[in-house]
C-alpha cells in the first residue's frame, strides 16, 4: 500500500470518528507541516499553533475530504490557509497598533527563541534565519511553489493540487523563483 492509499484509509477511518486513524496522520504529516511553516517565514513562537490549527481545521473537515485526492495535498492547502491567515491577521494588528513582531524580528535577525544549544543548532538557525530573509525577496505564489517542492518535497503536481493551479503553472513559478534566488545569491556573493 503506497502512502496516498494509506493516507486515505487512515482520512476515512478518522471521518468515522477514529480518533487513533487521525493520530497518525497527525504523525505522518505533522513535522512536514511543521517545516513548511518555518521555510514560509511563520515565527518559531506561532509554528505549533499553525500545525494544531490546521489539524483541528483538517479534523473538522474530513467529511469533506475527496478520497480521490491526495491527502498530503488536502492537508496542505488547510495548512496554506492557516499561515496566510496568520499573515493578514499580524498586517492588520500592525498597522492598526503600529506593533512590531517580536518573534518574527528574532526569526529574521537569526537570534534563537531556545535556551542556547549546541553549535550546530545555532548555525543551523541562523543559515534557516538566511534562507527565510532570501525567501522573503519572493512574491508570495513563487515563494509557496519553491517551498512546497524544493523544502517540504512534494511534487510539482502536489505542490498544484495545494495551491490550486496546474502544474504548469507551478513550474513557471518554480523557475521565475529560482532566477531571483539566484539573482539574490549573485548579489550576496559579489559584496
Amino acid at each position: 500500500m503506497n502512502l496516498d492509499d494509506a493516507d486515505r484509509l487512515l482520512a476515512r477511518q478518522a471521518a468515522d470518528g477514529n480518533q487513533r486513524a487521525f493520530g497518525q496522520l497527525v504523525e505522518r504529516h505533522g513535522i512536514a507541516l511543521a517545516q513548511a511553516a518555518r521555510s514560509f517565514g511563520v515565527p518559531e513562537t506561532d509554528i505549533d499553533d499553525v500545525v494544531q490549527d490546521t489539524f483541528v481545521a483538517a479534523w473538522h473537515a474530513l467529511d469533506d475530504f475527496d478520497p480521490d485526492r491526495p491527502f498530503r495535498a488536502w492537508l496542505f492547502r488547510i495548512g496554506l490557509n492557516k499561515m496566510r491567515d496568520l499573515y493578514r491577521f499580524r498586517r492588520v494588528r500592525q498597522f492598526l497598533f503600529g506593533a512590531e513582531d517580536l518573534g518574527e524580528m528574532e526569526l529574521a535577525g537569526g537570534v534563537a527563541n531556545e535556551e542556547p544549544g549546541p553549535e550546530q543548532r545555532v548555525a543551523a538557525r541562523r543559515d534557516l534565519a538566511r534562507v527565510i530573509r532570501t525567501l522573503d525577496k519572493l512574491d508570495r505564489s513563487s515563494r509557496e511553489a519553491i517551498v512546497l517542492t524544493a523544502i517540504v518535497g512534494m511534487s510539482q503536481p502536489e505542490a498544484a493540487a495545494v495551491l490550486g493551479m496546474s502544474a504548469k503553472a507551478v513550474e513557471g513559478r518554480i523557475a521565475r523563483a529560482r532566477a531571483k534566488l539566484a539573482a539574490v545569491l549573485e548579489t550576496v556573493l559579489e559584496k
